[in-house]
């Protein structure tokens, strides 16, 4: 583990424990504020002050509110490599959040005498939890970015390209304020010229042993400084490393070329970063609620369905009733998806073969069930287990991604999400015969995961109901 992630894990520790401090001197404040003022001119009287088992419990159910809002914000990702100004608005924002769900929660049935009690109590929370979360995180960004300055910081680097632009950056990273970066070396492509600003760095090999210098080194970052006219060597690079735990950055100029491919993220005019996480934390959240609601609801009232399905599957052939098969899921990881089946009985007993429309394996009943996909009803177990989703890129079995990747590697991003029943593929393609229409299908899924939202989640639903009901499936 390098200094820097040994830093990010010692700063992310001080954070929550800063948030918890600031959770519960917020309500504190709060607590003061009720006992002391607004219950008093309420009822009349002084109220006694406790600090009992109700406000042990209320002070660290807002806390844990106001740090899983926190999480869900990204305000603990990316210690080493914070913005203050995005901080500060992030920590603003989190805080009106928890402000707002603790007055619709609980006061906005406490106890007042007028409406302007309100302003009190609210104003203080949030004050408090503005000034005292807000403040911490100043410091410690603060520190982080005194160490950057100062070169106390550095985060290891490699530079890909060895031309003007290659030394144009890096001439840039010398006289502009600095972020961070200690150059290793540089990688040459091919037999490319070498602009004389390079001579500071060492050269440490060829591009094409990039995956092998990583892995020999302890590097955070990798900057491709490549002129125009690279792009499928720049895409090749991308997937090859990718899955590493990195930060990848490109040129500005380059940006045209990516969007199509990847998702990305501005870290000042100097470098375009290639975003290593397609979904946002609080996105991510909702999507997996609102999977795991709709699975359930869907799975009710789905059940005399599959219920049927058994029975005429039991009846049309031998062999069991659900089908499981190997899938990858996000990240790679290895996964049984759950069918009911529709092919006769060892139908794959000489080898993996995607299904045609007049495929023979098929069984009577099997064609009907894919007509109507009724086949895939029992992936909502899969769904509500978290290896799936509602809605994302199919999930393929190794033996034909491997083939999709030796022909389009920037396809290997379809498993940074997870897997879904269906897809945009799936409503624009369909099912694929061969591995070049399962190319052609990825390129819609691919395009689903550069626009990740529930609006879209909904959007695809729909279609793949229109697509059930008209019994478009094969």
């Amino acid at each position: 583990m390098s200094s820097t992630k040994k830093l990010a894990h010692k700063l992310l520790i001080r954070y929550v424990a800063g948030d918890v401090v600031a959770g519960t001197g917020a309500y504190t404040a709060l607590h003061l504020a009720r006992k002391l003022y607004v219950e008093p001119k309420k009822f009349g009287t002084d109220i006694p002050l406790n600090f009992d088992e109700t406000y042990v419990f209320a002070a660290a159910a807002t806390t844990a509110l106001f740090i899983g809002i926190s999480a869900l914000s990204g305000i603990y990702r990316d210690l080493t490599r914070k913005s203050r100004l995005a901080e500060a608005f992030n920590t603003f924002g989190g805080t009106v959040i928890t402000a707002v769900l603790l007055f619709f929660l609980v006061l906005l049935d406490d106890y007042i005498k007028d409406y302007s009690d309100y302003y009190l109590t609210l104003g203080v929370y949030s004050g408090t939890l503005l000034g005292l979360s807000g403040l911490f995180r100043f410091l410690q960004s603060s520190v982080v970015r005194h160490k950057i300055d100062k070169g106390l910081l550095k985060f290891p680097t490699l530079l890909i390209g060895s031309g003007k632009d290659a030394a144009d950056l890096l001439y840039t990273f010398k006289n502009d304020r600095s972020k961070g970066y200690s150059f290793l070396g540089y990688l040459k492509i091919d037999n490319s010229a070498v602009d004389d600003r390079m001579q500071v760095l060492p050269c440490l090999g060829n591009s094409d042993q990039l995956a092998d210098i990583i892995n020999d080194n302890i590097v955070d970052d990798v900057i491709i400084a490549l002129p125009s006219g690279n792009s499928d060597r720049i895409a090749a690079m991308v997937s090859a490393i990718e899955h590493k735990d990195i930060r990848i950055h490109v040129l500005p100029n380059l940006f045209s070329i990516l969007s199509g491919q990847v998702k990305m993220e501005s870290l000042g005019r100097s470098l375009i970063e290639v975003k290593r996480e397609l979904v946002k934390p609080h996105v991510a959240f909702i999507k997996r609620l609102f999977d795991i609601v709709v699975a359930a609801i869907l799975l009710v009232i789905a059940a005399p369905l599959i219920l049927f399905s058994i029975a005429m599957i039991a009846v049309g052939s031998k062999g069991p009733y659900f089908y499981t098969q190997e899938r990858l899921g996000k990240n790679g990881k290895i996964f049984k998806i759950l069918k009911l089946r529709s092919m006769y009985q060892d139908a794959e007993a000489h080898g993996p073969q995607l299904s045609s429309e007049e495929d023979p394996r098929i069984t009577p009943w099997g064609r009907t069930m894919r007509k109507f996909r009724l086949d895939e009803l029992p992936q909502f177990l899969n769904v509500l287990k978290g290896d799936m989703a509602i809605v994302g890129p199919r999930p393929e079995r190794r033996f034909f991604f491997d083939q999709i990747i030796a022909s389009a590697p920037q396809y290997r991003y379809l498993l940074k999400v997870k897997p879904g029943i269906t897809s945009w593929g799936m409503v624009k393609f369909g099912y694929a015969e061969n591995v070049g229409e399962m190319i052609e299908r990825a390129r819609y899924d691919l395009i689903y995961t550069e626009n990740i939202t529930l609006v879209n989640d909904i959007k695809i639903l729909f279609y793949t109901l229109v697509t059930v009901l008209q019994g478009r499936g094969k």
